[in-house]
Parts: C-alpha cells; structure tokens; sequence
C-alpha cells in the first residue's frame, strides 16, 4: 500500500497547532508535539506541501518570538488532534526510514476532503518518517522557538546566578512521571535513591552537569552538591492533558521552558525516564539544537 495522491488542488500549507484543547482531546507535551512537527514536516515535503508550527494559542506564546502568519486564517475551536503514532513503539528510534501507509493516507484524505482554505491545521504526536534530520528542518523548528527579549533575559539571568557558562555543562533530565510533576504523589525514597544511584554511575571527574526534572525533591537532593548546577523553581507540564493553570499565573510555564532553552545549551543530554519510552522533552530538545543524547536506565 503507498500513499494516495493528494488531490486537493487548492490546498497549499499544512500547519501544526499547539494549544491545550482539541475537538477530540487536549494536547500531550511539548517533546510530543515537536515529535509529531518533524513527522507532518516530512509528511508536507512528500505531498509537495508548504509546513509551519502555530504556537500563537498556547501560554507559552507570551515568551516566545511571535511568528504567525497574518495571511493564515485558523479556527483554534475546531482543530482535531489526529491520533496515531506512525511507527510501532519498538521501532521510535529505527535509523531506517518507516511510514505507516494507513496513518498517512488517513491525514491525505483529511486534505483532499478540506475545503474551508487553503490552510489545514491539526494536531499530530506521531513519531518522525525519517530520523535523517536536515539542517533546514531543524533550523525551522528552532526559529519558531525563538525566546522573546524578557524570556531571554530571565535565560540570562538564571545562567548568572548558577555562574555557569553556556555550552560547558551536560543537561541530565530525569523524567519521574507526571504523578510527581502535578503533586498527585510524593517520591518515595527507594525510588529516589535508585535515580541517584543510577546518575553516580555517569557523572566523571571534572565535568558539569545540570540537573533539570519534573520533581523538585530529586533536584533538592543534587542542589548544592559539588559539580551539579540546579535551578529549583516551579514548573509546568505544558500540555493541556496535564497542565494545571491558575487564571492568568504561567510562572510555570516559563520556567519549564527555561529548563528546555538551558538544556539546549548543553554540549550532552542524558536523560532518564520512568517510562517505557524516551522522554520526548529531552530527546527533541537534542534532535533541534544537534546535541548527543544518551538514555540512562532506570
């Protein structure tokens, strides 16, 4: 089975939207969302299609660089998430080129049967066809994460105060599950000790690493022990299946994505997970910025 033709003459541009509810669901987080950009980019190429990212809905839009395109009329009330993952979940780091012909065709028939404009925009968490990264992909998804002036000086601001220079430090993300991240449960110390255990055995003599996670207890531990740099600040999962805004309150906000703009700094990311699968939010925080990435087991 191939891909059928695209056969909507007047379409001309797919755009991947990110924002906290859909007609059929709320948005995972960020890592899953630039996950799913790289495959509907790669997906636009096929289809000879243009591609572009709207985070312009989203409360993360208040510290980034505005790039919407004026011309581009979306209805952010009646966009779908489109759900499916392209590859089987054994194979979301094949170095061999995979696309599920049933997912696609079921975006391409979404395209030919649109005809509100030229513009059809969706939600996709799937994971990438290709993992052969272009620059000119990578570059496109880091400018539409471009951090605004406040952003950035709070960005500066934070590497001042830990006295850490960009581009000097290792990032290790350790991911322990939205339970600790929404404040639904405590670390146990078992477990704590485990991830400790577990970090001792990468860290070498005369390096830096920052420890960024979605517990503060863990970054409790590491914080002023001798070669780890940590920021202990409230944060926020972006996606709306999670998030946990109070009125107009988005410090969370900010400072989870201060912990993705100091980790692109980095010249390595290791990251651990209590899931069965990698953790987005690190994984494609290296993939944009050309970083080597390594997993930590748990």
């Amino acid at each position: 089975m191939s891909l059928i033709p695209l056969t909507n003459k007047k379409l001309k541009k797919i755009v991947c939207v990110y924002q906290l509810d859909y007609i059929n669901g709320k948005s995972p987080g960020l890592g899953d969302f630039l996950r799913g950009c790289f495959y509907v980019m790669q997906l636009s190429k096929l289809l000879n299609l243009e591609f572009d990212i709207d985070f312009s809905n989203h409360p993360m839009s208040k510290y980034i660089e505005s790039h919407q395109d004026k011309n581009c009329s979306i209805n952010y009330n009646n966009l779908e998430f489109v759900k499916g993952l392209n590859r089987p979940p054994h194979l979301w780091y094949d170095p061999n080129i995979f696309m599920n012909p049933y997912f696609a065709n079921e975006i391409v028939n979404k395209l030919n049967n649109y005809k509100n404009s030229d513009t059809f925009s969706l939600l996709s968490n799937a994971f990438p066809i290709n993992y052969n990264f272009l620059d000119e992909g990578r570059n496109f998804v880091k400018s539409k994460l471009t951090p605004n002036k406040f952003m950035q000086d709070y960005i500066d601001l934070t590497f001042n105060e830990l006295q850490l220079e960009k581009n000097t430090y290792a990032t290790i993300h350790i991911r322990t599950g939205d339970q600790y991240l929404t404040k639904t449960r405590n670390i146990s110390l078992n477990y704590l000790n485990q991830i400790i255990t577990q970090i001792y055995k990468i860290v070498v003599p005369n390096k830096k690493y920052l420890i960024i996670s979605d517990s503060n207890d863990v970054k409790q531990y590491f914080n002023l022990k001798p070669k780890f740099y940590v920021v202990i600040r409230e944060i926020e999962h972006l996606g709306g299946e999670a998030i946990k805004l109070q009125g107009n309150k988005t410090n969370g906000v900010m400072n989870t994505l201060l912990d993705f703009y100091l980790m692109s700094y980095s010249n390595a990311i290791f990251s651990m997970t209590s899931y069965g699968h990698v953790s987005g939010f690190s994984h494609y925080c290296s993939i944009i910025y050309k970083i080597p990435f390594k997993i930590i087991d748990n």
